[in-house]
């Protein structure tokens, strides 16, 4: 099993700051939230530089359009690019929002028979991951597929793998360790997207919510997951001071590994 930190986080420091960090913390890789600094032609380089300080095993495609990409659907076929020149190992992306009106993604996205032949991938896994409520009276669902039982469906049918995400499975008031065995039992669960949730306020540090996060990691480990687990945090969650920024990765990291020990191993 394989402890990554999401880029995203920090996604207003440069990059190689990022992996640094990660790497100070103890992390064993980073996943790369693909963002519009990919407007820049040559900044792949940059990304790619970054791989003397820590392995990139996953990659994001991006939340927002990049504007020299022009669609959704360029964007994940331009992550998954990314994924195969750095070497990652799989490819994130999030269901098409109606909120946002993605109509021709939605289109494309209900009519592919098969995610992995349509791009190719052979050594690259293509992960779809379960989106959160929004709002604190409403509680919108603005992606489809909200629930998690029909975008496993749907994932099964149309050859996807998965990324489960707590935070996001929290806001639909679902129990993220039957949430986690349901995804666990199809053997297409590659990611795992943690952080810990209180009330309306998402992807906090682990232990600063309610979720039972040493449980979850305690079952993974029992069951024998062995992808990946990224701690994917608000970046509004950070101290202000990089010393005390440094000290709470650590801490994180450290629980992770805490609790997913197994014979004295991760």
């Amino acid at each position: 099993m394989k402890i990554l930190f999401s880029t995203g986080c920090f996604y207003y420091l440069p990059i190689r700051d990022v992996f640094h960090l990660a790497a100070e913390a103890g992390f064993d890789g980073c996943d790369l939230v693909i963002d519009g600094r990919f407007n820049k032609a040559d900044y792949i380089d940059t990304v790619k530089s970054c791989l003397e300080i820590l392995p990139i095993d996953s990659v994001h495609a991006p939340f927002a359009m990049i504007n020299a990409w022009r669609t959704h659907k360029n964007g994940l076929m331009k992550s998954v690019e990314i994924a195969k020149i750095l070497g990652a190992q799989l490819v994130n992306f999030h269901p098409p929002s109606w909120f946002s009106l993605e109509l021709s993604f939605l289109k494309w996205f209900k009519n592919t028979e098969d995610f992995q032949r349509e791009f190719g991938l052979d050594d690259v896994y293509l992960t779809l991951e379960n989106m959160p409520r929004v709002g604190k009276k409403l509680m919108l669902a603005p992606y489809v597929l909200y629930n998690y039982h029909d975008l496993i469906t749907f994932g099964m049918k149309k050859n996807l793998f998965f990324a489960f995400d707590t935070t996001h499975m929290a806001t639909c008031g679902d129990d993220i360790i039957a949430a986690f065995l349901q995804y666990f039992n199809t053997g297409r669960l590659k990611n795992i997207h943690i952080s810990d949730n209180q009330s309306f306020k998402s992807h906090l540090f682990l232990g600063r919510g309610e979720l039972p996060i040493a449980k979850l990691l305690n079952t993974m480990t029992k069951l024998g997951y062995d992808g990946m687990i990224t701690l994917e945090l608000a970046p509004d969650e950070f101290p202000k001071t990089m010393e005390w920024t440094k000290k709470l990765l650590k801490y994180q990291a450290a629980f992770l590994r805490l609790h997913l020990k197994k014979d004295g191993n991760v």
